[in-house]
């Protein structure tokens, strides 16, 4: 993935949040904020501007174009700063996930002071290196470059990022039971709320009104709650986890519909749909595979759990298989099964 394609990740996340939008006000109006524009709708975060259809690489080839040589100069320098953080972090074995909020920490608050500081990279990955909580790596960078951000601003920035942005180490091969587990599992550990019909993509106020237009009274007769609770996150209906998983592309980050065989089903009709499945006291023990009951669908991850999005109050939760109910097991019929390995 390009170092501009990981920046767009992380401040669309920002951007898609009216609270977070607050954060890039000195971006929009720069060259930097004109860049990113068309790859912020091509990754379809910013609800808005999403309904907008756009050539975004023509776009973006046209701004290009239509820069001064000044600001292709501020495009190349935002490039490379985005390259050495990732480097650096990569070196220091940093995951993911901090390399992104890293970068999205710098578009919004420390572009250019790099320019006064040879050794930034190496005292900004201290920075992160060194902080176990948001409020300590607040205190580090303030230290270090004696920029000061507001407590609130900085622990939204932090709040979106680890909402939207998606940080799983998958087997890079097919689909497959294991790395389901690992997706379920990233949905509980950051979690994901619950909203009828939805599949693990954020829940920006578009999607919102387009999930209330599709079901109807499953969505409207919570949406009180939904809002004060979900939006601006990610969320999953019980199938739409599973469907989420097999939707997603690791290369671009993004979860896109109806891809890699997954097919659009119910619960209902993903147990119709397998081929192998039991009742559940003939259920082996292989982490990835599905329990159900009518209308309602998990994972089993192993050591006698289940992840699985319960309900619009309680999102996406962990729970004994002994519980909810689960009259059946099966194999998702659109992915393949794997041997554990060490």
């Amino acid at each position: 993935m390009s170092a501009e394609v990981a920046a767009v990740k992380a401040v669309a996340a920002v951007a898609s949040d009216k609270r977070g939008r607050t954060a890039i006000a000195t971006i929009i109006c720069s060259v930097i904020m004109l860049f990113l524009m068309p790859l912020i709708v091509y990754m379809g975060v910013i609800s808005n501007m999403s309904e907008i259809e756009i050539d975004t690489a023509q776009t973006q080839e046209n701004i290009v174009q239509n820069m001064s040589a000044e600001e292709k100069a501020k495009l190349e320098h935002l490039e490379s700063v985005m390259i050495n953080i990732s480097n650096e972090f990569q070196k220091r074995e940093l995951d993911n996930l901090t390399v992104k909020k890293a970068q999205a920490l710098y578009v919004c608050a420390f572009y250019d002071v790099d320019k006064s500081d040879s050794d930034f990279i190496s005292k900004y990955a201290d920075s992160f290196e060194q902080s176990e909580t948001d409020d300590d790596l607040r205190n580090a960078v303030f230290s270090a470059f004696g920029v000061q951000i507001d407590a609130d601003e900085f622990n939204n920035l932090m709040s979106v990022i680890k909402n939207t942005v998606i940080d799983i180490d998958l087997s890079g091969t097919d689909k497959n039971n294991l790395d389901l587990v690992k997706w379920a599992e990233f949905a509980y550990d950051n979690h994901w709320g619950y909203v009828w019909g939805s599949h693990g993509q954020v829940l920006t106020e578009k999607e919102l009104n387009r999930l209330k237009n599709v079901f109807g009274s499953h969505v409207t007769d919570k949406e009180d709650y939904i809002r004060s609770h979900w939006l601006c996150k990610r969320t999953s209906d019980c199938v739409g986890l599973i469907k989420g998983y097999g939707w997603y592309d690791d290369d671009s980050g993004t979860i896109k519909y109806g891809t890699n065989g997954m097919q659009d089903v119910t619960a209902d009709g993903m147990f119709s749909a397998a081929t192998e499945k039991g009742t559940i006291n003939t259920m082996p023990d292989i982490p990835g595979l599905a329990v159900w009951h009518k209308g309602h669908i998990g994972v089993y991850i192993g050591n006698g759990y289940v992840i699985h999005a319960a309900n619009t109050y309680d999102g996406v939760i962990k729970t004994p298989i002994t519980s909810s109910g689960w009259t059946h097991w099966l194999k998702v019929p659109y992915i393949n099964y794997v041997e554990e390995q060490e």
